[in-house]
């Protein structure tokens, strides 16, 4: 009963209004349940319904939201003072008056006639919403209309085709296109395309903080200690040049493996072929590599025979400066390779999105990034954001967001943009705010929509700070206790999953004689 009674408690410090607060919740804990409950007693308190603000990640959650708090509201109108009474001492922990009990019966109605009622939507809804309100201030066509998921992905299609078909006759293109698909196939091609253009919001920010694509590519090669000019071919020309070889000493070698075992006279002769073949070592050099590394770029331990290396002293010295050589050679080819095709898909990337921007515009459209994207924009806009949160029917006092491991960093922005001013600490309004947010890091299961489960942690972090640098009570909760199962199945999980005792230990051998 101890472990029961403390998940309550922490499930009634979660619900509890007067702090904002951070929930981690394994599957079965009653997260819902402790977000309804907050939503209860936030009413309860006077908060008007249309300062609070729910945010979930699918219209299923939305919707059972919205159906368990209007059946608990409806429930209460018709409960009898006894029933209410202990349901209203459970949910706060104190024993309400004739007075609090008419307000929760009166709060159905409350919450219906309330202007534009209680707000509890996915995140794209709430951003849809917004947007429609300001279209202007968002800078956006006033009747807009937000693309079904498959209208997306065609226009998306039409616009890397037209960029395919302007390859055929810009420069530029024609040699970023060559880079990329030299390197990949088709399918993986789109793939990579799809992946760039779902980051579209980061590739953006880096091309503004760069100024250009050039200025990108620049930054680029910076970190990852590439010159402007280096490609992976000015790299092997350079390094295969015969004054940068110890020629002597490698034909030496050479010929000394030549006359060892089986492996050596098979790695001398690469060698030798090599370097004699002083035009054609560039495109032999991965041969060449493979004689003094093995897979995944480890070096070989043994460059030689023992029998080899005695019978030709000193060659040890230069087969080793040369696996060094060659070695450090490897590693700035790939690097120029991983700048050039960096460039490229940038470039490629950048011009299906500028196409895919054009046809939206031309049918006064937005996909449901976009939503997100403009809102975000909207409320970081110093002009405007202050009084587009203000309008929003006199402000948001209480956030509240569901499902928090699936929500991906553009989402978080909004989210953090609407709470700016919960924790403006002096001066700041004086009305009590707050942030809630449950989720399990465990359960994320939207990558594929850039779901991001670090940043359910990471934006703790930020609320935690925020709220304590204002001096306000932020709690960090945890729900671990499971109500979906019962202890026989939970202790064949933990029995499956726990590590296998020492089969010399005096226990396990007990075990086994039992």
């Amino acid at each position: 009963m101890t472990g029961r009674n403390e998940h309550f408690e922490r499930q009634h410090q979660a619900a509890d209004p007067a702090g904002s607060a951070w929930v981690a919740a394994s599957a079965g804990t009653g997260k819902t349940k402790v977000l309804i409950d907050r939503l209860l007693r936030l009413l309860l308190d006077g908060t008007p319904p249309s300062r609070l603000l729910c945010l979930t990640f699918t219209k299923a959650a939305a919707k059972e939201m919205t159906l368990r708090l209007a059946d608990k509201l409806r429930d209460w109108v018709s409960a009898g003072d006894a029933e209410l009474t202990k349901e209203l001492h459970e949910l706060s922990g104190a024993a309400p008056d004739a007075k609090r009990r008419l307000a929760a019966r009166r709060l159905f109605a409350r919450v219906i006639d309330a202007p534009g009622g209680l707000r509890i939507d996915t995140i794209h809804a709430f951003c849809q919403s917004l947007l429609r309100r300001f279209p202007i201030e968002a800078r956006l066509h006033p009747n807009f209309h937000v693309l079904a998921e498959r209208s997306a992905e065609e226009l998306l299609r039409e616009a890397r085709d037209a960029m395919l078909a302007e390859a055929a006759h810009d420069p530029a293109l024609s040699a970023a296109l060559a880079a990329v698909t030299a390197r990949i196939g088709e399918y993986v091609f789109n793939e990579t395309m799809q992946g760039l253009i779902a980051e579209r919001s980061r590739l953006e920010a880096l091309l503004a903080r760069h100024g250009s694509i050039k200025g990108l590519d620049a930054a680029t090669r910076t970190a990852l200690d590439v010159s402007r000019e280096d490609t992976p071919e000015s790299v092997l020309d350079e390094v295969c040049a015969d004054v940068r070889l110890d020629l002597s000493g490698l034909r030496r070698a050479a010929a000394a493996m030549l006359n060892g075992s089986s492996g050596d006279r098979t790695r001398g002769q690469i060698i030798a072929d090599w370097l004699a073949d002083s035009v054609g070592r560039a495109a032999r050099f991965a041969d060449y590599y493979g004689v003094f590394f093995i897979k995944e770029g480890t070096r070989r331990q043994t460059l030689a025979t023992q029998a080899t290396l005695k019978a030709a002293p000193g060659i040890e010295d230069v087969l080793a400066r040369e696996a060094e050589r060659v070695g450090r050679v490897e590693i700035q080819r790939r690097a120029a390779g991983q700048a050039v095709a960096t460039n490229a898909m940038v470039r490629l990337g950048k011009r299906i999105l500028d196409l895919y921007a054009a046809a939206k515009i031309r049918r006064g459209a937005l996909d449901y990034d976009d939503l997100i994207i403009a809102a975000r924009d909207l409320l970081r806009r110093p002009s405007v954001a202050d009084w587009v949160l203000y309008k929003l029917d006199g402000g948001i006092d209480h956030i509240l967001v569901d499902e928090a491991q699936d929500t991906n960093p553009e989402q978080w922005e909004v989210i953090a943009a609407l709470a700016e001013e919960f924790f403006a600490g002096e001066g700041g309004n004086a009305r009590e705010r707050s942030v809630f947010a449950v989720g399990d890091a465990k359960q994320s299961i939207f990558s594929f929509q850039r779901a991001d489960p670090g940043a359910f942690s990471r934006m703790r972090e930020h609320f935690t700070a925020r709220a304590r640098g204002a001096g306000k009570s932020f709690a960090p909760v945890q729900l671990t206790l499971s109500f979906r199962s019962v202890p026989a199945v939970l202790q064949a999980v933990d029995a499956t999953i726990a590590p296998w005792p020492d089969p010399r230990s005096e226990e396990h051998t007990s075990e086994l004689q039992s």
